[in-house]
Parts: structure tokens; sequence; C-alpha cells
């Protein structure tokens, strides 16, 4: 807690960039380039936090992260359907064991996939690619990818807002109670020990 204190002067001073940063964060987690280091849920599930912490407005965020993630996917099948030219043996990044398990994926799952593979890491950022790159009706890919824009962006901002709810409770637990509570785990471990040893 004291170490995210210590950064809520300097975001406090954001202001409402920070629903544009999130945005973009959103953006960039969801191209075919960076989404793949880029650690874009963890870094908008913290957003979320700062909301916790009254900085920022939950439902605000929401939408801009789900804005962001949207037209991150919309970029990612327009790209894809350029063709395969972006992945390749040799580059680190855009490997084309990424883009196969992608296809596998959408084989799999059909139109769906624009929204489940949004909640699966590597997949993220290809699976759109790969929509486009197999010719998914444009109406079909907006639908599921508005869809899963929404929940994607609701799912990991309010985690983090749950999160830094529970903060000061966790604090609470961490003194007295907490102490209290692992002494007696380490009692119920350590005396059937002791009493088998006794019995040996």
């Amino acid at each position: 807690m004291e170490l995210i204190n210590s950064f809520l002067p300097a975001i406090k001073t954001f202001g409402d960039w920070g629903y544009w940063i999130v945005l973009l964060i959103s953006l960039a987690e969801a191209l075919p380039f960076i989404g793949l280091i880029l650690p874009g849920s963890i870094l908008v599930a913290f957003f979320g936090l700062l909301s916790a912490q009254g900085y920022l407005n939950i439902v605000n965020l929401i939408w801009f992260g789900a804005a962001g993630a949207i037209l991150g996917d919309g970029i990612g099948y327009y790209l894809g359907t350029k063709g395969v030219g972006f992945f390749s043996h040799e580059n680190k990044i855009l490997k084309l064991s990424h883009l196969e398990k992608a296809e596998e994926f959408f084989q799999k799952h059909g139109n769906k996939s624009v929204l489940l593979g949004r909640f699966i890491g590597l997949l993220r950022p290809i699976v759109p690619f790969v929509a486009g790159l197999s010719k998914m009706d444009k109406k079909t890919f907006l639908f599921w990818n508005v869809i899963g824009g929404i929940l994607w962006s609701a799912t990991f901002l309010l985690m983090g807002y749950f999160f830094g709810s529970a903060l000061p409770a966790v604090e609470k637990w961490s003194t007295g109670a907490g102490i209290l509570l692992f002494s007696l785990l380490v009692l119920i471990i350590i005396i059937p020990i002791i009493l088998r040893r006794k019995n040996r």
C-alpha cells in the first residue's frame, strides 16, 4: 500500500489524461506487433486499482478501455486482410508458431474466437489478424469485437478496482489479526509433528 501511495501524487497530475492512457494501452495491447510484448491487462488492472483510490471514475475507464480494445482489434483485422507477410520464423516477436496456434483456435471456435481469444495470452493480439486473414464477415467481426472489448475492459478494470477496495482490509489483517492467524496456523502444523516424534 505504501508503494502505491508513493505513486499517487504523480498519477494525480495526469487528471483526465488517465482515461486516454488506458485507451492507448488497450489499443496497443490488441495490436499484433506491440500486444505480444506489452502486459496490457496488468496495466489496465492497475488503473482500476487507482480508481478505487478515488483518482479516476471506473465507469469512464471501462468505456475508454473498451474503445481502445475495439479499435486495436479493428486494426489487427485490417492488417490480417493484407496477408501473412508480417509473420516469419526469423521474427523473434511475430513468430509463425503464434500465427499457427491462432489459426487453429480460430478454426475450432469460429466467430466466437474473436471474443474468447481476447482473454488468452499470446492469442489475444493475433486472433483479430487471423479473422482478417480468413476474410471473416466485417459485420460479424464487429459484433464480437464490440462485445469482447467491453467485457475485457470491464473484467480487468473491475479486478483492479475490487483489489484496490480490498487493500485497507488487507492492511488490517496484516497487523494484529494477521499475526494471530499466522501463529495459529504455525501451531496447527508444528504440534502434530512434535506429537509424532514423541510417539516414535
